[in-house]
């Protein structure tokens, strides 16, 4: 086929595009990553923060294959994962559906409109690990970590956990995005290691707000500092109920710089399942041209938006950064 259907969405602006197909078949060869980054390329592409690949069953499930903006593949996009989910909710006229992406299943659900008019989709994330079979980090945890993040470490507690993405997590007393760019850029450059890559969250409560409402923060690996970061969501969600600071149960507000998201964990034999909802909103609908994405300039496509959608969502950030700004945190992203 000459045109490539695309749809772009988001969750809290983390930006993905979904694809209808599997990576290698779409892109045999090899081709898969290059052709993520050449989509993902926000001067020349179509601009975002990573591409789902989904192959649907046509009975309510789905496989799906994540890839990082910069070609490598990851497990999990949270964020992704609710706009991939809300797509094939829609499609199928359900109240939920199942991806797989490897070993993993994820139960997208509809979770109802906000009074904004914004749609939102909730998404079954797989138990925390706080101390998983395949390590985070090559060796003992903390030593590593010691190393790797040096004076930043000794007077900060981190704490890993997999979610089933890798994640260094940290409640912090004031925000300072140039610390959490800094951290970031630490763990990226010590591939030896964290031989999974790892993203890094920090935590920091609001005044006045209580437990139960927190600003998370999120550099993430393949991608740096982005909007939001839904696995980043779960794992601070859940690191915040292991260090006493709410039950597990309770529903968490996590607001990002780029939108309101809740999550609460449940059980699930004996271990703690995060739940992550929030916003699955279409940005737009395009179709790209096959053979602009084997060249090296602008990609060639048409789109079109779904204005409504944007213009809802639009609402519900506005409102979630006048409440940051109140409390003094300004970021960047």
């Amino acid at each position: 086929m000459s045109q490539l259907p695309v749809v772009k969405v988001h969750g809290n602006r983390n930006d993905i595009l979904v694809v209808d197909g599997a990576p290698d078949e779409l892109f045999p060869g090899g081709e898969a990553a290059r052709a993520v980054r050449r989509l993902c390329d926000r001067p020349d592409g179509l601009g975002a923060d990573g591409v789902y690949f989904i192959v649907d069953g046509g009975d309510g499930t789905a496989r799906a294959w994540f890839f990082n903006p910069d070609g490598s593949e990851s497990l999990l996009c949270g964020n992704g994962m609710r706009g991939a989910g809300r797509l094939l909710l829609d499609r199928h006229d359900a109240g939920e559906v199942v991806l797989r992406t490897g070993p993993y299943d994820f139960t997208v659900r509809d979770a109802g409109t906000t009074p904004h008019g914004v749609r939102r989709t909730a998404v079954e994330l797989p138990p925390v690990d706080f101390a998983p079979a395949d390590p985070i980090v090559a060796g003992a945890a903390e030593p590593v970590v010691d190393r790797v993040l040096g004076a930043f470490h000794a007077s900060l507690p981190v704490t890993a956990v997999a979610v089933p993405n890798s994640h260094l997590v940290s409640v912090i007393g004031g925000y300072r995005e140039d610390e959490l760019i800094e951290t970031g850029l630490r763990v990226a450059d010590a591939r030896g290691d964290f031989p999974q890559g790892a993203n890094v969250s920090f935590v920091l409560p609001l005044d006045g707000r209580g437990p139960a409402d927190v600003y998370v923060q999120t550099y993430e690996r393949g991608a740096g500092l982005t909007p939001s970061c839904g696995s980043g969501v779960a794992a601070s969600r859940a690191v915040w109920s292991r260090l006493g600071r709410v039950d597990p149960d309770v529903p968490v507000l996590v607001r990002n710089p780029g939108g309101p998201a809740r999550s609460w964990l449940q059980e699930a034999d004996g271990r703690w399942q995060p739940v992550l909802e929030g916003n699955g909103t279409i940005v737009f609908r395009a179709e790209v041209e096959r053979a602009s994405l084997a060249g090296d300039g602008p990609l060639s496509f048409v789109q079109e938006e779904d204005e409504a959608e944007l213009a809802a969502f639009d609402a519900l950030y506005r409102e979630n950064r006048e409440i940051l700004a109140d409390a003094g945190v300004k970021p960047t992203a």
